[in-house]
């Protein structure tokens, strides 16, 4: 314990010194060659919806703080002219970007969510007022020396200094209370409140003690893990359709099956009528775009009728798990009928759009009690209704 007493005070006496910059510059520049890495390797994926562009924005401005953050620690070791002016200008820039980045998040979390709050002009000058009013503030600084005090020999904290790090700090505030009052409904929440929780987390840790780089781990830490989950996304997102494949449904079949009540489980299976007859007749960019309509039509089917999990499973077979009553199943199996007529309806297509579904129960000591029993029970009652639709189609023009 003793050994252990006197590396923790050499450690403190170590950053309360000079000493501590090379550790610090160390951090900084790792933390800045990740960024960068993560800059460039974001750039590449298919996907650039609006979210991700601004999550670039962030990788981006995170990389320039890095740099902001060595150069300040150069100044405050003297390694650089320190100068009252150079110590304000590397506290501008470091201030400066802090805000921008903090704008950025409260962009990021709601538009991950799919939020319309920022789709007007609008909304974003007014979001972006405190951030602004804080630059115009550290701007006119050396006259007015409210937010930091350069008149002297050494530069000092402003009387107003601490308004301006609570104006930064009401953006991760304002996106996680967004995100919470949205409820755990939404399966995004997690990663919406990633970067709003991590720098109200660690950024008071960072103004009580700046020479600890505690944001810079934590920027770096919340970056790891959106990468992961656009990652994990890319590999359970089907690339035409834009909703779950065959991964993602077996991941969520497989969560379901070990946390959830499966006494009301249903699986359906569902396929486009005639696919091949489409894609023959009319050319495949036409049978694709009977795939896109049709996992379009179950998107909006399962974001206002029920809550269920869609996925495209292989070719034209589409999955939805969800926990129904014995006497929702005609009402539900009708309703995707209508969904996908109207969606086809708005696109006029050149053909007609039907589609056949089977679905089966969870049962408990039966054939259907396993994933792989359930989903082979499903796609054996498509393939009845399959057949029954073809023979009661074929019949009349037998007779």
């Amino acid at each position: 314990m003793e050994n252990l007493s006197r590396l923790m005070q050499d450690t403190l006496a170590a950053f309360n010194s000079s000493g501590y910059a090379f550790f610090n510059i160390e951090a900084h520049i790792f933390c800045a060659v990740i960024l960068i890495i993560l800059f460039f390797r974001q750039q590449n994926f298919s996907d650039q919806k609006e979210a991700r562009i601004i999550w670039s924005k962030i990788l981006f401005a995170q990389f320039l703080y890095c740099l902001a953050k060595i150069f300040r620690v150069l100044v405050d070791v003297n390694i650089i002219n320190n100068s009252p002016f150079l110590q304000y200008i590397a506290a501008f820039i470091n201030f400066a970007l802090f805000g921008f980045i903090s704008w950025l998040v409260l962009m990021y979390s709601e538009l991950y969510q799919d939020s319309k709050i920022f789709d007007s002009l609008r909304n974003k000058i007014i979001s972006a007022l405190p951030f602004a009013f804080n630059v115009i503030m550290l701007l006119l600084t050396p006259f007015t020396r409210l937010y930091l005090d350069i008149s002297g020999s050494v530069m000092k904290e402003g009387s107003l200094l601490y308004l301006m790090l609570t104006l930064d700090l009401l953006y991760p505030v304002i996106a996680l209370f967004l995100v919470y009052s949205r409820g755990r409904n939404s399966n995004k929440y997690e990663i919406a409140a990633i970067y709003p929780a991590l720098f109200l987390i660690f950024a008071p840790a960072q103004l009580l003690n700046p020479r600890v780089p505690f944001l810079c781990f934590a920027m770096i830490l919340a970056d790891l893990l959106v990468y992961i989950n656009y990652v994990d996304s890319l590999i359970s997102i089907d690339p035409l359709t834009k909703i779950s494949n065959r991964n993602g449904f077996i991941r969520d079949l497989t969560h379901k099956f070990m946390t959830e009540d499966r006494e009301n489980l249903y699986l359906f299976a569902i396929d486009i009528e005639d696919l091949s007859a489409i894609n023959s007749k009319f050319g495949r960019l036409e049978g694709d775009k009977a795939l896109i309509i049709t996992a379009q039509a179950l998107k909006n089917f399962s974001e206002h009728e029920y809550s269920c999990y869609i996925a495209r499973y292989y070719g034209d077979e589409f999955m939805i798990s969800a926990n129904l009553n014995n006497n929702e199943i005609e009402i539900f199996t009708e309703r995707i009928r209508n969904y996908i007529s109207n969606e086809a309806a708005k696109n006029n297509l050149k053909f007609f759009l039907r589609v056949n579904i089977g679905f089966a129960k969870y049962e408990n000591y039966s054939r259907t009690e396993t994933i792989s029993g359930l989903i082979n029970e499903s796609v054996r009652s498509l393939n009845e209704s399959r057949e029954q639709r073809r023979f009661n189609t074929a019949w009349p023009g037998n007779k």
